[in-house]
């Protein structure tokens, strides 16, 4: 007919046979396309759990943190503190109790007769004599150091003079006390006895 376009057999056979592969081609972009999108999610959520894992702490995390490690550095300065003191407490020990024992081996080189308090044995000044049975020294190497010497006949000791049969007083006791200053955990006191025996002729 006159106007109307006829389409060749071949073209048409051809166009028929191309029309399946236009459909999987369209389908193939159709998935590219979601998968495209899925990758796009999938990338999105990978690049959110990186911001996450590289996320600082948060406020609550640091207090704790904080916490925890007060507590720790307070007992780390307690043990500190207390290992000063018993090293300072132990020195001011020594020294008082290497004083002591000077004065009582001086006493005993003195023996049983030279044992009493007196300007011989204590002179001054660098002794203080309180009165007939004390005397007082100053120790330089102890805070506010006091050293107290006290030498008095032993009344429970008494022995038997073979000679006459009678009791006589054969020893006396001598005591040295030494103190010193400081504060609550730091201050003390030591204190050495000894006895001196009599020996008659």
């Amino acid at each position: 007919m006159i106007g109307k376009r006829w389409t060749p057999l071949a073209s048409w056979a051809g166009g028929a046979a191309q029309c399946p592969a236009r459909r999987k081609r369209v389908e193939n972009e159709k998935m590219a396309s979601r998968d495209c999108g899925t990758g796009r999610r999938g990338r999105a959520r990978s690049i959110e759990a990186a911001a996450r894992g590289r996320a600082g702490f948060t406020l609550i995390e640091v207090m704790v943190a904080a916490t925890i490690l007060a507590i720790g550095l307070v007992g780390v300065s307690s043990m500190v503190c207390y290992g000063v003191v018993a090293h300072q407490k132990s020195a001011h020990y020594t020294i008082a109790g290497e004083r002591a024992m000077q004065e009582v081996e001086r006493i005993r080189d003195s023996g049983y007769l030279g044992a009493v308090v007196d300007a011989t044995l204590f002179p001054t000044p660098t002794y203080t004599i309180v009165n007939s049975t004390t005397a007082q020294f100053t120790v330089s190497d102890l805070p506010s150091g006091q050293g107290t010497i006290t030498i008095a006949l032993d009344t429970e000791a008494q022995a038997i003079n073979p000679a006459t049969g009678q009791p006589y007083q054969n020893m006396k006791r001598v005591a040295v006390t030494v103190t010193w200053s400081g504060s609550r955990r730091t201050n003390g006191t030591y204190s050495l006895a000894t006895l001196i025996s009599n020996r008659p002729l």
